[in-house]
């Protein structure tokens, strides 16, 4: 079944678990995160540094990672970080170990009692004993009645030991430093996707729903599984890496390899054998730009992501501390384990309305409602409805049900508006900064780590230590603005991307990028410009490219300028005729190797035969009248034979210059001439001597300033002065 697959989809794949795999140990245990930590000791400044600290990390592996991907390749950098992960996931889950201290079991039988002393801990391992305490906590004195059948009681001195805080630390530092492969996925993802765009933002959404399902949708499983153990969900977690990386080792492969197995596949299909070596395809001229630490988009986008994660961080902390509150009624003043343990329960509950929605807007939802209203708009929908609903979770809930609403309306807004991200950003970073792409995408989540870096100790400082509901609802308030502020500066950055000249590639079809890539082709703009500036050259003193043209003379001014308009044909819209246009252009001007190269390409269009016009019997002519024999061959340089060649034809064929040849119309012309003949057959005895002297005087005027223009200011002069010496020449 595998080999059915090919290398693009199987390594996209592979793309979706690490993915998962990176966000697993930072959503998928977050549940579990507040009580875990209680567990070994930390406090809640303890508990907080575990968020910050890992995310400080993964600030140091948005440096490294991309410029190794780069460099080195996708495969080494992803299999570094999930084997580096693994260890983190492994370090993390087993914090608990080291912070034990010295642990007595009681075993209690029927109407048993004990006292309870302060500086102890004790939980019931089995059977059934109720816990009364004095204050409100088991650590403090309390009494413990065996109820049932008794049961076993479980008693720990709370000795200061702060091991398995320092061991969690470290497995958060690890798994930060490892943690940074989400620009280096998005990066690979839109390169074996492209050119089609369309699967760009499928793959684009489908690796946003891996992120999802390790961030919401699988935050219930971690709860259950708690229940074993708080410990567990890093297990899970650890199991999860391992198996990526054994699935990544066998599978995975570059981008360069996917090209090449490409490639082969295409030529068994056409059954061509390469006798010999073939030459790489050339790329379209990369875009010279500012390198991604100086693009001002990517800076924006950066403050956007910093004040959109900080929502990230407030949904982490806070929503625990919230539910913590007494209106909720979590909270067992009888037991301190278990009031831990309906805390995670709540938790994960509250995250399956928001991870359900979340996962289904952001797959089907989006797809739908983008395709009908584009994804801007789509995301302007999500982001405004998140950024409202956040503002509302402190003053608007008192009860659970009120946040297993709120949170699955939240989850529905960013469904709606982060898949919307990617792809556009994602775009852009692959035309702007195509040998840099890894390092682009990377520079955004600077902002992401910086966010949800200093979101804790920002509200944490607003929340205080005290559970002061009036300071909760302005926390949830500041989230919620931070939010719509981060909404605001991505439309921004949106509309400057729309507006950048490498967007412009997005406009071209599969089958037009592909010849550009063969043909080595400039972008449009690009190549307006440089002709723009080539014109101006032409046209101004002291420029190499300037060909001696004096432009002071108005006649000279409006013969430049209709030469210019008349020397590209206007083509037909029309596909069919617009390539019979191209094909009669070039016959006309063109070379025979241009008219084998067009002919070549295609072979459906008539083959016209090489024009060739009467101004190449003059050729000799002009040169003599332009420049005669006094001239020097320097100034004769100043004006090329094509160029030369090009204003005789003016000059002599007005009607046809310019303008495609076709057999149809001169055969027309040609008529109309005989018809006019042998109208003007009886007066031509008696008006020759006139005519000719007509024509002697037409042609005055339009040679002059022609000459004027192709000649110094001296020869012109002598021109002016000499009549009768020019009349001799114009008569030759």
């Amino acid at each position: 079944m595998m080999r059915r697959l090919d290398l693009a989809q199987v390594s996209f794949a592979c793309c979706v678990l690490v993915n998962m795999v990176d966000v697993m140990g930072m959503f998928f245990t977050a549940p579990v995160m507040v009580p875990y930590g209680q567990q070994i000791g930390a406090s809640t400044a303890e508990i907080a540094g575990f968020t910050t600290v890992r995310f400080s990390m993964a600030v140091i592996s948005l440096l490294w990672m991309p410029r190794l991907a780069d460099t080195k390749g996708v495969k080494l950098c992803i299999l570094i970080s999930v084997f580096g992960t693994a260890i983190a996931y492994g370090l993390q889950g087993n914090a608990y170990l080291f912070s034990g201290c010295e642990r007595q079991l009681h075993s209690m039988r029927p109407g048993d009692s004990m006292n309870l002393w302060e500086g102890h801990e004790c939980i019931v391992v089995n059977g059934t004993v109720g816990i009364v305490e004095s204050i409100g906590n088991s650590s403090e004195v309390g009494l413990a009645t065996a109820l049932g059948s008794g049961g076993v009681l479980e008693c720990t001195e709370d000795c200061g030991n702060k091991a398995g805080v320092y061991v969690m630390m470290a497995g958060r530092a690890l798994a930060g430093f490892f943690g940074g492969t989400q620009p280096v996925l998005r990066a690979y993802v839109t390169q074996i996707s492209l050119p089609n765009m369309a699967l760009v933002k499928l793959r684009s959404t489908v690796l946003f729903a891996s992120m999802q399902a390790g961030n919401f949708a699988l935050a219930p499983i971690a709860g259950v599984i708690s229940r074993f153990g708080l410990h567990w969900p890093w297990y899970v977690s650890t199991g999860v890496a391992v198996l990526c990386l054994v699935f990544v080792t066998a599978f995975f492969k570059n981008k360069e390899d996917i090209v090449m197995q490409s490639k082969k596949k295409v030529d068994a299909e056409e059954g061509e054998q390469v006798a010999e070596p073939v030459a790489a395809a050339p790329t379209v001229t990369p875009h010279v730009g500012p390198p991604p630490i100086k693009d001002k988009i990517l800076l924006l986008m950066l403050l956007a992501y910093w004040c959109v994660f900080q929502c990230v961080a407030a949904l982490i902390l806070l929503l625990p501390l919230l539910l913590e509150y007494e209106s909720f009624g979590l909270m067992d003043p009888t037991s301190l384990e278990k009031s831990r343990e309906s805390l995670a329960a709540a938790t994960s509950m509250v995250m399956v309305p928001h991870g359900v929605a979340n996962f289904a807007m952001s797959t089907v939802g989006f797809l739908i409602l983008s395709s009908k209203i584009g994804d801007r708009a789509t995301m302007r929908v999500g982001a405004t409805l998140a950024a409202v609903l956040l503002c509302f979770y402190g003053y608007a809930s008192s009860e659970l049900w009120h946040l297993l609403v709120l949170h699955g309306f939240v989850g529905v807004g960013l469904g709606l508006m982060v898949p919307a991200i990617a792809p556009t950003l994602q775009r852009y970073n692959t035309l702007a900064h195509p040998e840099k792409t890894s390092q682009a995408a990377a520079l955004p989540l600077f902002g992401m780590q910086l966010g949800q870096i200093f979101g804790p100790l920002l509200f944490g400082l607003i929340t205080g230590d005290t559970q002061d509901r009036s300071r909760m609802n302005l926390a949830w308030l500041v989230a919620g603005l931070s939010f719509l502020t981060g909404m605001l500066l991505m439309d921004f950055c949106f509309t400057l991307i729309s507006r950048h000249p490498v967007m412009r590639k997005l406009t071209y079809t599969p089958e037009q990028i592909k010849t550009m890539l063969e043909t080595n082709a400039q972008e449009e703009e690009v190549f307006v410009d440089d002709m723009c500036k080539l014109l101006r050259g032409m046209l101004t003193q002291g420029s190499p490219e300037y060909r001696g043209i004096k432009l002071w003379s108005g006649v000279a001014q409006r013969f430049v300028a209709r030469v210019l308009r008349e020397t590209i044909p206007k083509m037909r819209e029309d596909p069919e005729e617009h390539l019979e246009d191209v094909a009669a252009w070039i016959a006309k001007v063109g070379t025979d190797a241009d008219l084998d190269y067009f002919h070549a390409k295609f072979p459906h269009i008539p083959r016209h035969r090489r024009w060739q016009s009467d101004a190449y019997v003059g050729e000799q002519q002009f040169n003599d009248v332009a420049c005669p024999s006094q001239c020097s061959t320097a100034e004769s340089s100043l004006f090329p034979r094509s160029q030369a060649l090009q204003a005789w034809e003016l000059l002599l064929f007005p009607r046809t210059a310019g303008r495609p040849f076709n057999n149809d119309e001169e055969k027309e012309e040609e008529e109309e001439n005989e018809e006019e003949e042998e109208d003007d057959e009886e007066g031509e005895e008696d008006h020759g001597e006139e005519e000719d002297d007509s024509i002697d005087d037409m042609a005055m005027p339009v040679m002059l300033p022609f000459l004027m223009i192709v000649r110094d200011d001296g020869y012109a002069a002598a021109a002016a002065d000499d009549d009768d010496d020019d009349d001799d020449k114009y008569d030759e």
